[in-house]
């Protein structure tokens, strides 16, 4: 069971890498993602009760932010403390193993007190095993999320005098199937999007009904693991999105449908590399949206020299397609990333990585062109005091470089934490 499982989370990964979304425009905005506790290898045992165990945590930390809405003119600096508890409670059946997760997250600004926002979460992951063959995995989460006033979504209004905050909710069902040598994983999930109108600079209200959504997808997944260093994989994937209509919006109900393949080649125990293409073609009701079909291909090599080194080199390339959040459609864009992870000593462990992306779309505001080039550089350093605290410092530069004086920016972002787990 362990070795089909494995297989199935190396598909999972795959998968995860293959079908995400376009390339996005700008970094994370804070807090910044660290390096990770899961990386250590002595954690807290937790606290056993019945057939139940307990885990909590908490982190806190100082940010430094050179750039807060990623603006050219008007800069705004400032210093940011985030504070975010968790609870995770895991039931101890092997067969019948379900994960019930929360977490809040709080961030106040301290010359932007506007900017201050409270996001929280909540999700249960399931896994049943109904045959030696055959189970079967769920997950539900609700949350509430506040976006915040950057560039990143291109589709939230820039005189918001708030972060736009929406509620989110999500299910999904997956049906696995292990067919040595054949993994087969059919999903279909629901994810339900509902957003808050927000009040603008002006004083008055933005009316952001428009982006409440429903969207239903159905994938059918397989992997066939020829050898132990050759393995294919294949994604057939149907997206239905349904939007709230306003008048005076531009509707954006579609479906979409997207296929993708590819390999994975161990060149030997240490150099791993893996090979995708992906077509999507996705039709919207209303027909003045033209949609040119997507086409996408990728490359990853993953190499091991040493034990304690990790080093990986991504490109992607993608044509066409609509993205409302970027309010790109159609053109070309180009993604290279470099990730360096290093083990110094069992208990610190530093990450280095650099994405460059290069974008030449139509912007769908604007019916003009557009080209940016966008470089991200990131370093993180995590160091474990014992089994319970951790400590993390994380530097992001970004820095994007445009046809027009007045979409370029340059950010810096340093971040301290501490993360305590019992």
């Amino acid at each position: 069971m362990g070795c089909r499982a494995a297989v199935f989370l190396a598909g999972l990964t795959l998968a995860v890498w293959l079908f995400g979304p376009l390339p996005k425009a700008h970094a994370d905005s804070p807090p910044l993602k660290s390096v990770g506790v899961d990386t250590f290898a002595d954690v807290p045992a937790g606290i056993k009760v019945g057939g139940l165990l307990f885990n909590s945590s908490v982190a806190a930390g100082a940010i430094y932010d050179s750039n807060v809405f990623s603006t050219h003119t008007d800069v705004a600096s400032d210093r940011i403390f985030f504070v975010r508890p968790g609870l995770a409670v895991t039931t101890l059946d092997p067969n019948r193993k379900f994960t019930f997760r929360a977490m809040l997250e709080n961030l106040e600004y301290d010359r932007n007190p506007s900017e201050d926002r409270t996001d929280y979460r909540a999700d249960i992951d399931g896994k049943v095993i109904v045959q030696r063959d055959f189970e079967i995995q769920v997950n539900a989460s609700a949350g509430r999320v506040n976006q915040p006033r950057s560039l990143t979504r291109r589709d939230i209004p820039t005189n918001a005098a708030t972060p736009v905050a929406y509620n989110q909710y999500t299910a999904s069902t997956a049906f696995i199937r292990y067919w040595q040598p054949l993994v087969a994983t059919t999903t279909v999930r629901f994810e339900n999007d509902n957003y808050f109108n927000v009040r603008s600079t002006s004083g008055g209200t933005i009316n952001l009904q428009s982006l409440d959504r429903d969207v239903l997808r159905v994938t059918q997944e397989e992997e066939l693991r020829l050898s132990h260093r050759l393995r294919l994989f294949s994604r057939q994937g149907l997206t239905t999105s349904d939007y709230r209509d306003e008048p005076g919006f531009i509707e954006r109900d579609s479906v979409k449908f997207e296929t993708v393949n590819g390999i994975l080649v161990g060149f030997s125990p240490l150099v791993t590399g893996r090979f995708t293409f992906r077509f999507a073609e996705e039709h919207f009701r209303n027909a003045t949206i033209e949609s040119t079909p997507e086409l996408s291909y990728g490359a990853e090599l993953t190499w091991s020299p040493t034990r304690k080194l990790k080093l990986r080199a991504e490109f992607l390339r993608d044509f066409g397609g609509v993205n409302f959040d970027l309010d790109a459609v159609g053109g070309r864009r180009t993604r290279a990333d470099f990730v360096l992870d290093y083990a110094i000593t069992s208990r610190l462990f530093a990450r280095a990585s650099f994405a460059y992306l290069h974008a030449n779309e139509g912007s769908i505001s604007a019916g003009s062109n557009r080209v940016e080039d966008t470089y991200i550089y990131r370093g993180s350093l995590g160091y474990q005091m014992n089994r319970y605290w951790s400590l993390f410092m994380d530097y992001t530069y970004e820095r994007r470089d445009t046809e027009i004086d007045v979409n370029q920016f340059e950010r810096q972002i340093i971040q301290a934490s501490a993360v305590a787990r019992f």
